[in-house]
């Protein structure tokens, strides 16, 4: 299909706005959903037939999307609708603006090997789902792996999936997927299975950990042999990840590790490296840091998602038949949910009706599409009691879980001012308003006001109003004032009332303002995860960023900031007991 002469509108509703790239199974553009007022990337499906062949296959690939578009999971890509217009099927999604892992190894060098761990760990999570839901992906390496700007790892372009029980969209005969990544069976007559998504992650993680496949070959056919005969050479640069890469790449697809004896393997590299490391690896690293590889980034991972065509469903994991959620109600039976405890911490959110409101004991913390209900301490560790187990977020059934990038992910929050049951919660560049009955009602969640735009927030925010925010903190001083956090900015802001109308009072500024906190530690320097208030100690406050955690303290007034405890490394939620 030829650019657009000048502006369409697919569906009544998706402004086209520019071609951002093109692969053999669509054409992607850059486009404006008029009804949400956000972002995103549609795509047009090539089916490549006609008549009743190309029936049959647009028949088949939306029996395979049903399957796919049951996969919810913070590192798969969202997809956001379906539609058919003038005879053509066009798929919206999520615009990540983002590098691919290939893009970010080229520009970078090779990534850590705690970073490349991480990086498996995610993948693996995502795979559990893709798996469960009876799919196989057949194409993983770095250019599929895109690099969203709240870190997560998100798995792309199922273009060449195929369900495990079905016939594959692609010809007969066809080996679809990249040179050096497909698994040995699949270059045979062997059948393919989940192991074969194994084989590609492995040489993912070596190339991202020495820059270079274990079947690098100067031509295609010799590599196609490699894969088929010869032993992998993994450089010494690989470390301690040597062994899971071999594990992975083995020839026997029956040999290779499953999903969760690669987890195992990959977790404990993670933390042993990141202790050894001086603790001043952030993997992977921050959005901050790519900004040179800009447009020409995001076309390429905007080409790279998904040439499968995939349908929005209902959530797959439906409650109890009464509908009502409890937030003190653990959730169970979903894969990311039952499989995976994270680490790192996103942001906190005050129980309302906690008895200490300026620095309150109990919050809710959130990871990805996770959250969990703890009591912290006023030193050492900062959660002190696990009160509820992780959860899903849909249990926010009236707020968070009814919204695209809410439901996968908060970025900061911030308690109305004068009113302890309201909070405003920033996703991506939304926000929205939301109230919590008390402990009697069950912490019951209500929509007040929003999704909106966060460029409401201007006036308060200033330039950083433009991007999503990271984090929220409020001064020890004032009640009306806050910083807020974005990579590494800040501004302090005066708000007025409820908000979100307000003045910028400081800033926006470099966190090297911190001297004495953020600015002396890597992590810290490049950004802020979450704030908030160490109980009972008026002026202190614990830090996240990253996969570490700090106590620091700043004076009223002239607001000089000292470390108190720390830098230390975040536990695992499963570790936490």
């Amino acid at each position: 299909m030829a650019d657009y002469a000048g502006p369409r509108v697919v569906a009544d509703r998706y402004q086209v706005l520019d071609r951002i790239g093109a692969g053999g199974m669509g054409t992607v553009w850059r486009a404006n959903d008029q009804l949400l007022n956000r972002m995103v990337a549609i795509k047009e499906m090539h089916l490549q037939a006609m008549g009743k062949e190309r029936a049959k296959k647009a028949a088949r690939a939306r029996r395979e999307a049903h399957t796919i578009a049951r996969i919810s999971h913070p590192n798969v890509v969202n997809v956001y609708d379906l539609v058919s217009e003038d005879g053509r099927l066009w798929l919206v999604m999520e615009y990540v603006d983002g590098p691919s892992l290939q893009q970010h190894v080229a520009e970078s060098g090779p990534m850590s090997p705690a970073a490349v761990a991480e990086v498996g760990l995610q993948v693996l999570s995502a795979l559990s789902a893709v798996h469960a839901a009876g799919a196989l992906h057949r194409d993983i390496k770095p250019d599929n792996l895109l690099l969203r700007p709240d870190e997560r790892v998100i798995l792309c372009d199922f273009g060449i999936a195929a369900l495990s029980r079905t016939d594959p969209i692609t010809a007969t005969g066809a080996v679809m997927g990249s040179f050096g990544y497909i698994a040995p069976e699949r270059l045979t007559d062997e059948p393919a299975g989940p192991p074969s998504d194994l084989f590609s992650l492995g040489v993912t993680l070596c190339v991202l950990v020495t820059g270079r496949s274990p079947f690098d070959r100067p031509e295609a056919v010799a590599v196609l042999n490699a894969v088929l005969r010869e032993e992998p050479n993994i450089p010494d640069t690989a470390g301690p990840l040597r062994s899971v890469i071999e594990a992975l790449v083995r020839k026997d697809p029956a040999d290779r590790p499953t999903i969760a004896q690669a987890t195992e393997m990959l977790r404990p590299l993670t933390t042993r490296i990141l202790t050894t490391e001086a603790q001043t690896v952030t993997p992977p690293p921050r959005r901050r840091r790519l900004l040179g590889l800009a447009a020409a980034a995001s076309a390429a991972v905007l080409v790279a998602v998904t040439g499968t065509v995939i349908v929005l469903t209902n959530s797959p994991d439906q409650e109890a038949a009464t509908g009502a959620v409890s937030l003190t109600k653990p959730s169970t039976g979903h894969p990311s949910i039952a499989n995976t405890n994270p680490t790192r911490i996103d942001e906190v959110m005050p129980v309302p009706d906690d008895p200490m409101v300026n620095a309150p004991e109990s919050y809710w913390m959130f990871s990805g599409d996770r959250y969990i209900r703890v009591r912290l301490s006023e030193s050492g560790y900062p959660i002190r009691e696990v009160l509820r187990p992780p959860s899903a977020m849909r249990a926010w059934k009236n707020t968070l879980s009814k919204y695209p990038g809410f439901r996968t992910k908060v970025d900061a929050v911030l308690r109305v001012p004068g009113n302890s049951h309201e909070y405003w919660v920033f996703s991506g560049k939304q926000y929205l308003r939301l109230k919590l009955a008390g402990a009697a009602q069950g912490y019951q969640d209500s929509l007040v006001a929003g999704p909106k735009p966060l460029s409401d927030w201007k006036n308060a925010l200033g330039d950083l109003a433009d991007n999503p925010i990271d984090a929220v903190m409020r001064t020890p001083d004032d009640p009306r004032q806050y910083w807020f956090f974005q990579d590494g900015r800040y501004v302090r802001t005066t708000l007025n009332d409820e908000g979100p109308e307000g003045h910028v009072s400081y800033g926006p500024a470099p966190v090297a303002g911190w001297p004495g906190t953020f600015d002396k530690f890597p992590a810290f320097r490049e950004g802020i995860d979450a704030a908030f208030p160490v109980p009972g100690e008026w002026n202190y406050y614990w830090v996240f960023a990253g996969t570490q955690y700090m106590k620091i303290r700043v004076t009223d007034d002239a607001y000089e900031d000292t470390v108190t405890e720390g830098p230390e490394t975040l536990r695992n939620w499963a570790e936490l007991g």
